[in-house]
């Protein structure tokens, strides 16, 4: 009789796979959900500033390759969502507005949606990029804007080869990789928890500030002002010079260059902590505060350094 009952159970649990899921091709099961297809394109002729809302997606903002707009939104949904999905694609005078509507409100019962945004749009400078995103991961590459300024919930965000005035990026929670980014005055960084990477990153100032995260610059040419609450903080520098500004409430503080710093004055206090002079020169002492100095030549480049608890590590890359 038990074996008869296992029988039973196993051809149901077949069965309701059968008729409410299907696996993917990425192995993933996808619960009674259909296919979501839509399509917009509209003119670039005259557009200045881009608007983008969303809700639960992962979006890609890539070039096009002619001078029109154009949106994609594909993936899978249930079918009460898929009914009401609208992709918006929306000029207005010289704004172009950007959008996905699903019109269920609050719904009892399991609701799956997997989609993806794509947004091409033409090589041109911008006045202005907003976005403004639920969760998801972000993806923005190769664009020109006077004035960027992403915010996003949860999710990763990844932007390359940007060029802007200045830039905005913030996000509830994720990691944030920023390669080739270039500003002309600020790019302001901010994370509630996720760890933030930047290559070839160049603007007047960076100022990134964590909640929870650690953070790390390669190349960065830039003033530098970065805190976390809690993590690493590592700079991997060509040279030292321009202003520097690094607090973490718990982690370790690394500083690498090139070379031995030619005028620079170092100023470290922590709450506990050491300071690992790797370079041959460089003259250390103790100020009336009771901070931890290191002077390379002349002390021309500021650098003040706190950790509440956590070392400070100052040499070669």
């Amino acid at each position: 009789m038990r074996n008869w009952i296992v029988v039973a159970l196993i051809l149901l649990v077949v069965g309701l796979i059968g008729a409410f899921g299907t696996f993917r091709k990425d192995g993933a099961l996808s619960f009674g959900t259909e296919k979501v297809a839509q399509e917009q394109t509209v003119a670039g002729e005259g557009i200045e500033e881009v608007e983008i809302h969303t809700g639960s997606l992962d979006l890609t903002v890539v070039p096009s390759s002619n001078n029109e707009v154009k949106a994609e939104l594909t993936g899978r949904a249930s079918k009460k969502y898929r009914d009401k999905l609208k992709l918006q694609l929306e000029k207005d005078g010289h704004v172009l507005r950007v959008s996905v509507e699903d019109g269920v409100g609050f719904t009892i019962g399991i609701n799956i949606r997997n989609l993806d945004l794509r947004l091409e749009l033409p090589e041109q400078q911008y006045r202005k990029l907003m976005l403004d995103a639920g969760s998801g991961d972000i993806d923005i590459a190769q664009l020109n804007a006077d004035h960027i300024n992403l915010h996003s919930g949860s999710g990763d965000m990844t932007l390359k080869k940007l060029n802007s005035q200045s830039i905005e990026a913030k996000i509830g929670s994720g990691n944030m990789s920023f390669a080739d980014v270039t500003a002309a005055d600020l790019i302001a960084v901010d994370a509630g928890s996720g760890n933030v990477s930047t290559e070839g990153v160049k603007a007047k100032k960076i100022t990134v500030d964590v909640g929870s995260g650690d953070v790390e610059l390669e190349d960065a040419v830039a003033e530098l002002q970065i805190e976390t609450n809690s993590g690493d903080i590592d700079l991997i520098l060509k040279a030292l010079e321009q202003p520097v500004e690094l607090e973490t409430g718990s982690g370790d503080v690394s500083i690498l260059t090139d070379e031995q710093p030619a005028s620079a004055r170092i100023t470290f206090s922590h709450g506990s902590g050491d300071l690992d002079n790797e370079w041959d020169g460089g003259e250390q002492s103790t100020d009336k505060d009771d901070r931890d100095v290191l002077l390379f030549g002349s002390g021309s480049i500021p650098l003040h350094i706190h950790t509440g608890s956590g070392d400070l590590t100052v040499g070669a890359k």
